[in-house]
């Protein structure tokens, strides 16, 4: 997602565009990234900004009463993720950039056309538009693949509530970790009821923390929410393999973690933005498109399952739970690992950050293996199954570095 924000001042109007790092990375016409580090540096970025202002130039414009204006950015800062390489350079989250022009004087009608990104780039990358300065209170859009051109207007009550559930609906379907705690959960599962309970849970505890943060009620940083949410897959995941199904009550973690996931969703959305008249409107689209994509996600998986458990003998039913959950809790330790060392360690060198990652994931997964609660010999095949997991975690990176 790119930032867009267009202030109509009395002689001027000024146009601020934030660009995310890895939105850069995505452009396929050329390579920023010159010394191969998985990162843009500012050096980088400021020794190829004419290439970048190009390809803005191109893809950005806006009309005014049918007069097309080009605007030439040139960087004014950095965002985020200042860490320092060896060159004296940085690493960054948004670069910054600014454009300005002289407002018409008689000004009737205005259209911000944006193909950013999406022809030379990733084709679901979102322009968020603020419009501040003309006729009344800010305005924000959201321009994406299938809509390019936003007349400068208030949105009606459909285009937000229809925006922002689509928004919600796609980011559970692209966020891995929410997906992977779902799939923790279902581990759990022995009936419809149970199902239904779990998923009720979490959507009431989600919809709280999500409303409170959104509204600015309360908030956490996300250097605790994200790790958290990491840990919170890996938990629930032992948690439910040291256990039957029908003995478990996957509601309690279900609302217990949903609280922490709510945090997420709500930093998600204020990355994003809300529209300061429509605040209502767009939580409760974003929690209805959340709500969608969790359901897409878990029935067609459920269906599945007890479908099997009909068909397949116990032995095999049991089997195929384990075979299931080893890639589960490799890519559960990998979450844990990667969110420590992304939120709470800063960046290594590549062989170093991965033994960091596989460590840290490793050495949480074993702590809460040997935590107490359960029958032992329960206790013993989901230790097994941790250790396995834990072997193709470390086969898994060794063939990323030597790919590398």
């Amino acid at each position: 997602m790119s930032h867009l924000l267009v202030r109509f001042e009395p002689e001027l109007v000024t146009v601020d565009l934030k660009i995310q790092e890895i939105t850069l990375r995505e452009v396929p016409r050329w390579s920023l990234d010159s010394d191969t580090s998985g990162a843009i540096s500012n050096f980088e970025i400021e020794q190829n900004w004419d290439r970048v202002s190009t390809l803005l130039e191109e893809t950005l414009w806006l009309e005014f009463d049918g007069e097309v204006m080009r605007p030439s950015f040139s960087i004014t800062g950095f965002e985020g993720g200042a860490h320092e390489n060896e060159d004296g350079s940085f690493d960054f989250t948004y670069v910054v950039a600014r454009a300005e022009f002289e407002r018409p004087k008689s000004l009737e009608a205005a259209t911000i056309h944006s193909d950013l990104f999406l022809d030379d780039g990733n084709p679901r990358h979102t322009t968020h538009i603020t419009v501040s300065g003309m006729e009344g209170a800010d305005r924000m859009y959201l321009l994406r693949g299938e809509e390019r051109d936003y007349e400068i207007h208030v949105p009606e009550t459909a285009e937000v509530l229809g925006q922002y559930t689509h928004l919600g609906w796609e980011h559970v379907l692209l966020g891995y970790d929410h997906l992977a705690f779902l799939a923790a959960l279902l581990f759990g599962v022995a009936t419809w009821r149970r199902l239904l309970g779990a998923v009720t849970a979490f959507t009431l505890a989600h919809s709280i923390t999500l409303g409170l943060a959104a509204l600015g009620i309360f908030t956490l940083p996300s250097s605790l929410v994200e790790p958290g949410i990491a840990f919170s897959v890996l938990a629930v995941l032992i948690l439910h393999l040291r256990r039957r199904p029908s003995e478990a009550h996957p509601w309690i973690p279900a609302f217990a973690f949903g609280l922490l996931h709510g945090f997420g969703f709500a930093g998600v959305l204020g990355e994003i933005g809300i529209p300061p008249d429509a605040r209502v409107l767009a939580l409760l689209g974003f929690n209805l498109g959340v709500e969608a994509g969790q359901l897409s996600f878990v029935l067609p998986i459920v269906l599945i399952g007890f479908g099997l458990k009909k068909v397949l003998k116990p032995n095999l039913h049991l089997r195929l739970r384990d075979w299931l959950a080893l890639p589960t809790l490799g890519f559960a330790m990998y979450l844990v690992g990667k969110a420590c060392l992304d939120y709470w360690f800063g960046n290594f060198a590549e062989l170093t950050g991965r033994l960091v990652l596989v460590a840290l994931g490793i050495g949480v997964a074993l702590l809460l293996s040997y935590m107490p609660g359960g029958r032992a010999h329960e206790i013993k095949h989901q230790r097994i199954l941790v250790f396995q997991a834990a072997m193709l975690l470390v086969f898994f990176n060794a063939g990323q570095l030597l790919r590398g």
